[in-house]
């Protein structure tokens, strides 16, 4: 409802849930490219700047202090699960559309809650 405020979404590094968002990501970005879903600019800037990040050269944790540990890319993996935990309603939005057969105008949808008792 407008008047009520959103709760906000809890910041997860469930492995598994991590895997899901993942594979719905190259999902939604694949079926955005075949024209089957309209790609959320909010998500597509997202995974603009995870690529534009794991491509530079300059790390947040510089990859010669820990390559011995071999955790050279564990900045790249922590911008990775940020990066999809920001995408994370985009994703459910992809989730229910690809679950229900629709495909156009989905991320405009709004899940609104019934206050009626049947």
């Amino acid at each position: 409802m407008p008047g009520e405020k959103q709760e906000r979404q809890k910041f997860s590094v469930n492995p598994l849930k991590l895997w899901r968002d993942l594979k719905d990501a190259s999902a939604m970005f694949f079926s955005a490219i075949c024209g089957k879903y309209p790609f959320p600019k909010r998500s597509f800037i997202w995974l603009l700047l995870f690529f534009v990040y794991a491509i530079i050269p300059f790390d947040l944790i510089p990859d010669p202090l820990i390559a011995f540990l071999g955790l050279g890319a564990a900045d790249d993996l922590l911008v990775l699960v940020y990066v999809l935990n920001k995408m994370s309603p985009d994703l459910e939005k992809f989730r229910f559309s690809k679950n229900t057969g629709m495909r156009k105008d989905i991320t405009e949808a709004e899940v609104v809650k019934d206050e009626k008792d049947y």
